[in-house]
């Protein structure tokens, strides 16, 4: 029996590509595999996978490039295994609109176990017909897209997810390793350089001055409203 999730795995390196391929159907995923950004181009257009295990360094392109080509709210989650292991590497990843990155080497244990949380993700938005509004901030809860002045974010899964939480807790401080435990669904202690660089990033789509994520070194962030649009409304 098979996972409904589809996953492809994007990677030039042969052996880590079937290994990775074999742990992953032991598992029970449905696993498609590409050597090249051109194959994987095409299995995506054509499977639609539900997460895309991605390289960076690719004989016929770059992975990060690739990301920012099909960035949105509609792209699978994407996941980087990449060698490149420096701080602004991993930078690089999750502002060109990566979900999660891990450097190489890695212990398949822990990639299981982040594969398992990014496809459980969807699980965190509530289930019931919700707009969560902050003056011009408007969250769509059961479509998964964020709007200020009726424009539409193009916030990433995991961006979008982050802003509903925060809105969920306006104006409570939230920090860092709760947020990484509660969103990433990881132990505190782990990466939390992934909570700072989507908070970033959510800082400069909201840069409208009507809502902004407040940092308090101690306390952690806050989603806070100007007087004009203190309150969070309910439809």
């Amino acid at each position: 029996m098979t996972n409904k999730a589809t996953i492809l795995m994007i990677e030039d390196n042969l052996d880590i590509l079937r290994a990775n391929a074999a742990e992953l159907r032991m598992e029970n995923y449905r696993v498609l595999e590409a050597d090249t950004l051109e194959a994987g181009r095409a299995l995506a257009q054509r499977e639609h996978p539900d997460l895309l295990l991605l390289d960076i360094l690719l004989p016929d392109g770059s992975g990060l490039d690739y990301c920012r080509e099909v960035f949105g709210q509609n792209a699978p989650r994407i996941l980087f295994l990449s060698a490149m292991n420096a701080p602004e590497d991993v930078i690089a990843g999750l502002l060109a609109g990566g979900d999660d990155y891990m450097t190489k080497p890695y212990l398949v244990e822990e990639l299981l176990a982040r594969v398992q949380v990014l496809l459980r993700r969807p699980a965190l938005r509530r289930s019931e017909s919700s707009i969560l509004r902050a003056g011009p901030l408007e969250l769509n809860t059961i479509a998964g897209r964020a709007y200020l002045h009726e424009q539409d974010l193009l916030l990433t899964r995991m961006e979008y997810t982050l802003l509903e939480y925060l809105a969920n807790n306006m104006n409570k401080y939230l920090s860092a390793e709760e947020l990484y435990r509660k969103l990433w669904d990881m132990e505190a202690g782990g990466d939390v350089r992934t909570v700072w660089e989507h908070v970033s990033r959510l800082r400069k789509k909201l840069a409208e001055g009507t809502a902004d994520i407040e940092s308090v070194r101690g306390k952690g962030y806050r989603l806070v409203a100007n007087r004009d649009t203190a309150n969070l409304a309910k439809n």
